[in-house]
């Protein structure tokens, strides 16, 4: 009678219906050594058979990822069952990408832990398509400033750390002056050229903890946390000098650009940032009434 537990032919036969798998499989001992794998797990990591056979994952993998492998079999083995988690595996050409993990406990006939069978299915797409949407939802898509609602998001972070801290803010309300008649004279693809080309001025001039939204059309806020309001006038005279620079030029005429911006500082006794964005609000009012091209600091903030 055959031992079916040793059998070569059952063992050519279990290893080649794995290998027809797309999906990358590995089978350890219960020592965490590799015991068995199929070829798209030999693709997927860029090694042979013979080097994966006997090896442990600190032999195939960056000891970053292995320490994270390791501990998640001991774990497994520690606790029985199944086991599901998304972590990162190095691919054959060095690229590393995004997986899940799936792997389950099997025993020996006595009851105990004899190893792990896993399974990795690759999320790379997934996450970059996640990535995009979540990006998407949070940016005006004609110019990539965060939009209103993730303006609120983050404006209202600074805000609740102004009232913990004491460490307080300012804010710039921008306008591009006389946006409806580039948009009426030359077109709204101009008006969108100078949209674009406004935004790529203001972020050059930001730091990565500042806050830069498109809340409609031509007007845009921006939040500078830690910055006093003598900064914030430097900041807004420096965009404004080189927005100034910009001429547009389309088949029905040309325009240089300006702009107008009110700002103002955060106050202990605000009750929320819709306050201050009524004061900055109020300070870009005057400095379109003042005939525009200017910067205007609200009164009250002083």
């Amino acid at each position: 009678m055959r031992d079916e537990q040793t059998d070569p032919q059952i063992v050519r036969r279990i290893q080649n219906a794995i290998d027809m798998l797309p999906s990358p499989i590995f089978i350890k001992d219960a020592d965490c050594r590799y015991i068995a794998c199929n070829r798209a797990f030999e693709k997927y990591i860029g090694l042979s058979r013979a080097r994966i056979i006997g090896a442990t994952v600190h032999d195939v993998a960056p000891a970053e990822l292995a320490a994270i492998y390791e501990k998640a079999d001991r774990d497994l083995l520690a606790d029985g069952g199944s086991q599901t988690y998304e972590t990162n595996v190095c691919y054959a050409d060095g690229s590393v990408h995004d997986v899940i993990f799936y792997k389950s406990v099997f025993y020996s006939a006595d009851g105990q832990p004899d190893g792990i069978s896993g399974v990795i299915l690759d999320i790379t797409e997934r996450k970059r398509l996640e990535d995009e949407l979540a990006q998407a939802a949070r940016e005006d898509f004609l110019t990539g400033a965060v939009n209103l609602r993730t303006f609120y998001e983050l404006a209202n972070r600074e805000f609740a750390r102004f009232k913990r801290t004491g460490e307080a803010f300012s804010l710039l309300v921008l306008d591009l002056d006389r946006f409806k008649k580039i948009n009426d004279t030359l077109g709204h693809e101009a008006g969108d050229d100078a949209l674009r080309k406004f935004v790529q001025i203001v972020r050059a001039n930001l730091r990565e903890q500042d806050i830069f939204a498109r809340t409609g059309g031509d007007e845009f806020r921006l939040l500078l946390p830690g910055t006093p309001q003598a900064g914030a006038i430097v900041l807004a005279e420096k965009i404004r000098g080189e927005v100034n620079q910009v001429s547009l030029h389309a088949p029905h005429g040309s325009v240089n650009l300006s702009m107008s911006a009110g700002l103002c500082r955060c106050h202990p006794d605000d009750a929320g940032i819709d306050d201050i964005v009524r004061r900055a609000d109020a300070a870009l009012y005057e400095a379109k009434a003042a005939g525009r091209n200017a910067v205007m600091a609200h009164p009250g903030s002083q």
